[in-house]
This record gives C-alpha cells, structure tokens and sequence, in this order.
C-alpha cells in the first residue's frame, strides 16, 4: 500500500492489521526488520502507561497512593481485603500490590469470569517487577525494600507467573470469587479492608449492597471506594455531557448502566449502613453551565452545583 494511503488510515486500523498478520504467523526477519520493531515497542510502552489502561504501572500508581494517604501501612499487615468489582481482563493486579505490601490474603470479586487466565497471571510478575526494582514507581513517596517484597509473597511463584501458569499462585492467599455483591460467600467480619474502583455506580439497590459490605468488615476496617458519578455514555461518545442521564425521566434505578445517584447520597447511605464517612475527595469534576443544570429532571435540577460537578470521587469509610 503506498505511503500516502497509509497516512489515511487511522491508528487503531494500523493496529488491527498489525495485529492481524502477526496472528497469521508473519514475523519481523530482517535486523532492520527487529530494530524498527522494537522502537515500536518501546513507543507502545510509553503510550500505553495511562491511567484507563488496566496493565499498566501508571494505573495502579493513580489507585494505590491515595489509599496507602489514608490507611496506614500498619493496617495491612496481616489483614485480609477484597478487590470489589476487579473487572475481568487483569483482576488479580489490584489485590497483589496489597500482598507485596504485607496483607495476608486477597480476595478478588467479580460477576464476570476472567478473561485469559494466562495473561492475568503473567501481569502479576510485571506487577512484581515494578516493586522489586523500584517501588517509587507505584507507591511514591512511601517505598517497600526489594527483600520485604519477596517475603511478603511467600506461597507464589514467580518464575512461573511469568510464563502465565497459574499454579503460580498462592491458592490460600489469592483467592478469585465468581460472585455478586448480593450474594457474598465471605464471613461477617472477616475483612479489613475492602476497595472499589468504578464499581458502586453500576448497582442498582445500593442500600442492600452496603449491608452486604457492611456485613464482612469488620469493626473498625476501611473502605476505600472510587465512584464514578458521570453519564458512562460519554467514555464511547455516544453522548458530550457527562450530566446526560440526569436529564431522563425515568424511575429506573439504573440508566444506562449507572445508578444516578451523588456523592452526598452515597455518603448518606454509608452512614445509615454502619459506617463513618471519613474523608471525601474530588478526583474529577466538570463544568456545568446554568442552561445546562435547567434541563435537568428533579431532584438534581435543586441539588448543590458543587454535588453536581463532582464527576468521580473517592471516598474513605469506616466501619462503626
């Protein structure tokens, strides 16, 4: 194909058709080949540490800081936590910064199955890499001495890890349950810490989701949840605003997908649940223009402006 009809293209068809020959088994053959190879690959490794890319060091730098900030190193030790919602494509990665950091077991929840074993488990000797050559990657300021690190993951094995063997794993340690919010395996009081990324806006009955949590922390454990508060239409570009779905009049708890509810609400909730909302933090927010704000359904249209430009939030909770 020449050049110029090359430049038309976009990235992401060059990527399909990149991807698509090496799976038909073309490989690069010449040294000339390998080199420019390889700058492709190290260009693709800079691009792709972004937060919304679920391998990489940047995401879990943005995730762990602001919990490591609010929960004491010292809480970890031993403790048990659950990843709630970890996703399907790398769900074992949240939970195992935590285990590298001295917490004794991890469970990872999910409704969805995971989605290629093999590249899951080999993430998780990325992950350990990051930690053992320099964990100011990830956790910086705080830092963790490469020798702790391998202690800390007694029962896993690395070497195996990387060449995506889950028998790698510590089977007592890290554990992946199938399950759904409402119908938690866990015992009451058997959790020390429980975190969420982008979870709680997805559930409809909220309330009964919080007792479930509410449920197997134990008193005096944390929860550490980041809620995202926007109209998911605007991830794909089906809609601008991030407020669309609060103009829906509907009595649906769910619109596309989320829960509409706001930070206040939440935290309100949490209260009436057994838990002290014990710092709130804005991690995103969005202008909201007055003619905007009139097209809204009751009752965000008499909400607080600030209620409604907080777009995504984390929230830090303690369980009374």
């Amino acid at each position: 194909m020449p050049r110029e009809q090359l430049k038309a293209l976009s990235l992401i068809e060059l990527t399909r058709e990149v991807l698509a020959r090496l799976d038909t088994g073309q490989v690069y053959q010449t040294h000339a080949d390998l080199v420019l190879a390889s700058q492709l690959q190290q260009s693709l490794e800079t691009t792709l540490d972004v937060h919304s890319n679920r391998f990489s060091a940047r995401r879990y730098y943005d995730l762990l800081r602001p919990i490591l900030a609010t929960v004491p190193r010292s809480r970890l030790q031993g403790a048990t936590v659950v990843d709630l919602g970890c996703g399907s494509l790398n769900p074992f990665a949240f939970s195992f910064f935590f285990l590298m950091l001295g917490v004794a077991r991890a469970y990872a929840i999910d409704i969805d199955p995971v989605q290629g074993m093999e590249k899951a488990v080999k993430a998780l000797a990325t992950c350990a890499s990051w930690f053992l050559i320099d964990s100011k990657r990830i956790i910086d300021p705080d830092c963790i001495p490469p020798e702790e690190v391998l202690k800390n993951l007694s029962g896993f094995d690395l070497a195996k890890l990387a060449t995506g063997d889950p028998t790698g794993l510590a089977k007592d340690r890290m554990l992946y349950h199938n399950e759904s919010i409402f119908d938690l395996s866990l015992s009451e009081g058997a959790v020390d810490l429980v975190f969420s990324v982008s979870c709680l806006e997805h559930l409809n009955r909220i309330e009964e989701a919080l007792e479930a949590l509410r449920r197997i922390t134990r008193v005096g454990g944390y929860g550490h949840h980041l809620i995202d508060f926007a109209d998911h239409r605007i991830y794909p570009g089906e809609v601008a605003s991030p407020f669309e779905f609060l103009k829906i009049d509907t009595r649906d708890e769910l619109v596309y997908g989320g829960n509409r509810l706001r930070c206040h609400q939440f935290c309100e909730f949490f209260e009436k649940h057994g838990f002290a909302v014990e710092r709130v933090e804005t991690a995103r927010s969005a202008n909201l223009s007055r003619e905007e704000r009139a097209q809204f359904v009751e009752p965000y249209r008499s909400m607080p402006q600030e209620e409604l430009t907080m777009v995504c939030a984390r929230v830090l909770v303690r369980r009374r």
